[in-house]
């Protein structure tokens, strides 16, 4: 039997998944089955389930088993370091990540989002607009409006990847001093009405603005 750290035990069992081609949801072989497969000590490999346990890889179900878990960023968020979250040079970094995102998919979402999507966009626009304070809209509804902004696309991916983001800024929120020039309602109003009118250009550029506040609130404090 060898003597494994649990970090490569870990790997091992991720190979064991993608080789397998597992899914999320589908059940894997016990603790000690996975011992005796990978030829190594059951503390090892218990070390290693707590792990990948902790990062969404696998799943334990008291009394059940084991089994894939349900891939999500949620871990990947709590193992982020404070520093990343706080502090205003990785924030513009995560802004541009951000801002290339969303710049690069509206042009995508106007070929597949609907009236009904943009009406649902609208309502959330005007609940922008009656609780805003200074400008500024509450966090709730500002991310409510960008995942009902891509749901079209239906790329789980691309959903998780925003609420990384937003979980990130929502974290960092008391450390930024937001500059903002214009009412952030009426920047989500123009990305809406950009939708509309199936001007691609439009589109790119209502998002681009939407996001100049912020960028220019991140430099200032660099």
């Amino acid at each position: 039997m060898r003597t494994l750290l649990s970090r490569e035990v870990g790997d091992a069992i991720r190979d064991f998944i993608v080789d397998r081609g597992l899914q999320p949801g589908d059940a894997l072989p016990s603790e000690g089955e996975l011992a005796a497969l990978l030829d190594v000590g059951k503390t090892s490999v218990r070390e290693a389930l707590r792990r990948l346990e902790a990062h969404g890889v696998v799943e334990v179900r008291r009394g059940k088993g084991l089994f894939v878990g349900v891939f999500g960023f949620g871990p990947l968020i709590e193992l982020l370091p404070y520093s990343l979250q706080a502090s205003n040079v990785p924030l513009r970094q995560l802004l541009q990540a951000r801002r290339a995102l969303e710049e690069g998919l509206v042009c995508e979402l106007a070929k597949v989002v609907t009236e009904a999507d943009l009406e649902r966009l609208d309502d959330l626009v005007d609940q922008m607009r009656a609780r805003a304070e200074n400008g500024r809209v509450p966090a709730d509804v500002d991310q409510a409006f960008h995942q009902a902004l891509f749901e079209p696309l239906a790329n789980p991916f691309v959903l998780q990847l925003i609420d990384v983001f937003w979980t990130i800024f929502s974290r960092a929120s008391d450390h930024i001093v937001l500059d903002l020039r214009r009412p952030t309602a009426e920047d989500h109003a123009a990305i809406v009405a950009a939708l509309r009118s199936g001007d691609r250009t439009a589109m790119t550029d209502a998002v681009a603005r939407h996001f100049e506040d912020l960028q220019r609130s991140l430099d200032a404090d660099a």
